[in-house]
């Protein structure tokens, strides 16, 4: 059984973001097949249920808890070299040590996300190891995206640092790596052609097609799901609340579902009305389940879309902007989804099936009936395992 080091600029649990979700399935579909050891960086102690699934899936895991303000030191060291500031935050030499211990043993090295991919630079180059960067999404293109349409002027001011730093890293990263997977159709065609790409489409938990837990108090309501404390989320709440909630909420409630959500969140939350912020709850499917239709207005970033994924998943009618169809495969609007950009054609979407609910069902059903068929975390192991053995040949 080879062996398979893999490494985390986070911890996984709680489970309350597409990050979690996605490397808590791969993790397992990887312990089946190698033998797993784990590096987390973190600025916190790993809790012991995080402890306890490494234990249970046979995964040896090291975490190397960082200092924020060492992090934060780090960044002002790659601001002065030109350097993107993530790779900089998450960059330390004792992580280096770590990992140089255990990728000299390892057949198969993965970097989660750019953060961490230059903890294996100088693995690309051995020929006897097989460096996967497990890219997800283009930090760099969601920034160029997203840069101008940002509510926080911090983020605007970033993305704008960072922006070209990334396009030149992402680049050489890609173009050295063994293979690199990507979430992301639109980008996937960007990046295809700077070295081994692969489209990989993330998935959902098999458990949501035969879910039925419904909570009548959310009738008539629309939802959205993810982790709040997310920029991307946060505009995207924010927008809604601001532009479209705030002439139909009296009608149409809205229920955001997620954890750790912001101060300024729940503020306007509050002062518009009819809103309700559950924080984090042990079973968010329940909300999605009872609303009239699960809601995806992202304004920026890009990402693992999984809020878009369970809601049709759960066979729901799903609004979303064109900015959260286009990371995903064969997808149409009418068909499976609705797409809106505009707040006058969003709120008209919502209204439509507000008003008409029947005539918009089979749009749900085509939906829960297309993510069966492409988009499961069982499909996704499989990919994800198959392009690491053509490269092993």
């Amino acid at each position: 059984m080879k062996n398979c080091l893999v490494i985390l600029p986070r911890q996984i649990f709680p489970i309350v973001s597409g990050y979690s979700n996605k490397n808590y399935n791969l993790l397992m579909a990887l312990a089946k097949k190698y033998k797993v050891r784990v590096i987390i960086i973190t600025t916190d102690d790993i809790i012991e249920e995080e402890k306890k699934f490494y234990i249970e899936q046979n995964i040896n895991f090291t975490s190397v808890k960082l200092s924020r303000w060492k992090m934060i030191f780090h960044i002002l060291i790659a601001f002065c070299k030109r350097e993107p500031l993530q790779i900089g935050y998450y960059y330390d030499k004792s992580v280096q040590q770590v990992v140089d211990q255990y990728a000299k043993k390892s057949d198969i090295c993965i970097a989660a996300l750019v953060r961490t991919w230059k903890y294996l630079e100088k693995y690309c180059v051995q020929k006897e190891k097989i460096v996967v960067f497990d890219m997800v999404d283009s930090i760099a293109l969601n920034y160029k995206n997203s840069k101008e349409k940002v509510g926080s002027f911090f983020w605007k001011f970033i993305y704008g640092i960072e922006e070209n730093r990334l396009l030149v890293y992402e680049n050489k990263a890609i173009q050295l790596s063994q293979v690199t997977y990507l979430f992301n159709a639109k980008e996937y065609h960007y990046w295809k052609d700077s070295g081994n790409v692969s489209l990989l489409p993330h998935g959902v938990e098999d458990k949501l097609f035969t879910y039925e837990k419904v909570d009548r108090k959310y009738f008539g309501s629309v939802a959205f799901i993810g982790k709040m404390n997310y920029q991307p989320n946060i505009d995207a709440m924010l927008w809604y609340i601001r532009h479209i909630h705030v002439n139909i909420g009296t009608r149409v409630p809205l229920v955001i579902v997620g954890a750790y959500p912001t101060k300024e969140l729940e503020e306007e939350a509050k002062k518009i009305g009819n809103v309700t912020v559950t924080g984090f709850v042990e079973d968010p499917y329940i909300y999605l389940n009872s609303a009239l239709a699960v809601i995806a207005p992202m304004q920026t970033g890009g990402g693992i879309q999984n809020k878009v994924l369970e809601g049709m998943a759960l066979g729901k009618v799903t609004i979303v902007t064109s900015l959260a169809a286009d990371s995903m495969v064969g997808i149409e609007d009418g068909k499976h989804l609705l797409i809106a950009n505009s707040p006058e054609e969003f709120q008209k979407k919502i209204l439509e099936v507000a008003d008409s609910p029947d005539k918009f069902r089979q749009i749900g059903m085509n939906a829960k009936d297309l993510i069966k068929l492409k988009y499961t975390w069982g499909t996704y192991a499989k990919k994800y395992i198959e392009g690491i053995e053509e490269v092993d040949g």
